[in-house]
């Protein structure tokens, strides 16, 4: 889901843009903003991926804004409502996705969103690993491997990516080298798939030597050992982090924090490995733990904002877990924030009803249903 941002300063069109957008199933309304100083005070709190942002207001026009926003986030995400055509040319000086002539109407939205949403693919696809520390391997929402210099390594076969995809989800296990070959090639002549696994095996020492990433893969009669430091991957990172961690606290809250901001989807990207299912399990239940950790350290420390945010992104790559939602949902309703709560009340009743024909907890129903006959705060 992307997180989005909305300033305008005129209060009819800012709620009409907030309606608008929030309807849009890929789409997350962060913050709304009549102010350009105020969302611009708020900015690195909220991490929107996108801005809506008004060209003519007053003190901070749109396209100063979209500047000052772009020294933080060079990657943000720019559409420009305006009024007036002729701003189209200073609106591409910062590089904007897109602009929108008021008023706005839905099908400009329907324009403009898929290639927002596109975009963020892209960046996300060419997004360099970090050489000084980060992971050789990305597996969580991808599945790509780079060298020392950031390279892309280019596999042999698909193969070849698949068993490396097995050691990286079962590492420090022997596995039977009859199960492997059975698992990579169920539809071989059986004469042929021992054959085809210590060619494949070849093949990935090989690759990995000639990028310069380190393994340690051993043979014996019964099979094959893969040992790795759980440096080498993100998913080795999460795993190793949760195993040592019981909790969140001040003496690693940095670390959890590096980890859940480089988390990046489904594992593998959600390549069809047949056998992986057991493992993506796994992943997705460590990112919820840690998740959870890190809002109760941040709602701890006094920092329900951060707490929320916490729980927002987490939500962003796992849209349908209840618990969490509730827990955001509570966040809204313990600070006040009634149109908060409502607002992703019914984002929340909308999906579930779509995804999988259900509704809300009563107790949550309830709330709702309360907070919008009382509704005229924030």
């Amino acid at each position: 889901m992307l997180r989005v941002m909305i300033v305008e300063d005129e209060k009819p069109t800012l709620d009409l843009m907030e309606r608008l957008v929030g309807r849009h199933p890929g789409l997350e309304v962060i913050g709304a903003f009549a102010s350009p100083l105020e969302a611009l005070a708020r900015f690195a709190e909220l991490r929107p991926e996108a801005a809506f942002l008004d060209v003519e207001m007053p003190k901070m026009g749109g396209i100063e804004l979209a500047d000052k926003l772009k020294e933080i986030d060079e990657e943000l995400q720019v559409v420009f409502t305006t009024a007036y055509p002729g701003y189209a040319v200073d609106a591409f000086r910062v590089n904007a996705s897109d602009y929108l002539l008021k008023p706005v109407a839905p099908e400009d939205l329907d324009r403009v969103i898929p290639r927002l949403l596109k975009n963020r693919r892209m960046h996300a696809a060419i997004r360099p690993a970090a050489i000084d520390g980060g992971p050789a391997v990305r597996c969580l929402g991808s599945f790509e491997t780079r060298g020392p210099d950031g390279s892309l390594l280019d596999w042999p076969t698909r193969k070849t990516e698949e068993l490396f995809a097995y050691f990286l989800a079962y590492p420090n296990r022997l596995t039977d080298k009859w199960r492997l070959a059975d698992l990579l090639w169920p539809e071989a002549e059986e004469g042929r798939t021992l054959h085809n696994l210590h060619n494949t095996i070849y093949r990935l020492k090989k690759t990995l030597k000639e990028a310069g990433i380190a393994i340690d893969l051993t043979h014996t009669n019964e099979g094959y050992l893969f040992e790795s430091p759980p440096s080498l991957s993100d998913l080795g990172r999460l795993r190793d982090f949760t195993a040592r961690s019981s909790k969140v606290d001040g003496t690693n809250a940095a670390e959890a924090e590096r980890i859940f901001r480089s988390y990046g989807g489904v594992l593998f990207g959600g390549k069809d490995y047949p056998w992986s299912a057991s493992a993506e399990t796994e992943a997705a239940s460590l990112y919820a733990s840690l998740a959870r950790g890190i809002a109760a350290w941040r709602r701890e420390r006094g920092d329900p904002a951060g707490a929320k945010e916490t729980l927002r992104v987490y939500l962003g790559h796992a849209p349908l877990d209840e618990e969490m939602h509730a827990e955001l949902l509570q966040l809204y309703a313990d600070a006040g924030e009634k149109s908060a709560y409502v607002r992703h009340y019914e984002r929340f009743e909308r999906m579930l009803a779509e995804e999988l024909g259900l509704e809300p907890p009563a107790e949550l129903r309830e709330l709702a249903r309360q907070l919008r006959e009382t509704r005229c705060g924030p």
